[in-house]
């Protein structure tokens, strides 16, 4: 038992690590040696956990995920504003995953450039889809979104919206916040497809 916290504290420790640097420096100028320099260990303790600086990524990014499921799984079972609560989570999901709009063109850039993470992020964005296809399921059996299109329509709207955030966001060098165009847009968004 000790043993798995031990590892996955070590885990945790490079992914943080790295997620600081990419954050403060170009993620390709971010080298594994100053990933394991600064998480204090060694090159190949690095080995042992992450294949690349890519896999990485896809375990921050999965983290994040995994943590909007499990709120919005709690939160349908509760009285409060789903569609609220929902915008919320995709909000605060964004704004953890894409602290500047520099890395967030950086991590752009690298789905150009490596098939790899190409991969991995088609799977979270299947993931992400799916996570919201439950949560539209839910609203609509709840009779607070119409059924008027599929709750997978629906899904995938909220996912181009999601990316289209981001690439304006960039695109634009970060003028408004991330944040502001998130909201916008899914508030606008919702608010057309309300039963």
């Amino acid at each position: 038992m000790r043993r798995e916290q031990n590892k996955e504290k070590t885990k945790n420790m490079l992914i943080t690590s790295a997620m600081e640097l990419f954050k403060i420096q170009e993620y390709q100028k971010t080298t594994i040696d100053e990933i394991v320099k600064k998480a204090g260990v060694s090159k190949p303790t690095f080995f042992a956990y992450f294949r690349s600086k890519e896999q990485i990524l896809y375990e921050f990014d999965l983290k994040q995920l995994e943590n909007f499921e499990i709120y919005m799984k709690a939160t349908m079972n509760q009285q409060d504003d789903i569609l609220k609560n929902f915008i919320n989570s995709i909000v605060n999901m964004a704004t953890v995953l894409h602290t500047t709009h520099m890395f967030t063109q950086n991590m752009m850039h690298l789905v150009t450039i490596n098939e790899e993470y190409k991969e991995l992020l088609r799977k979270m964005f299947n993931l992400f889809q799916s996570i919201t296809e439950e949560v539209i399921q839910y609203g609509q059996q709840q009779s607070m979104i119409t059924t008027d299109f599929t709750s997978e329509t629906i899904s995938k709207d909220i996912s181009n919206i999601y990316i289209g955030s981001l690439v304006s966001w960039v695109i634009t060098n970060g003028e408004e916040s991330l944040e502001y165009l998130l909201r916008n847009t899914l508030d606008h968004y919702l608010s057309g497809i309300l039963s």
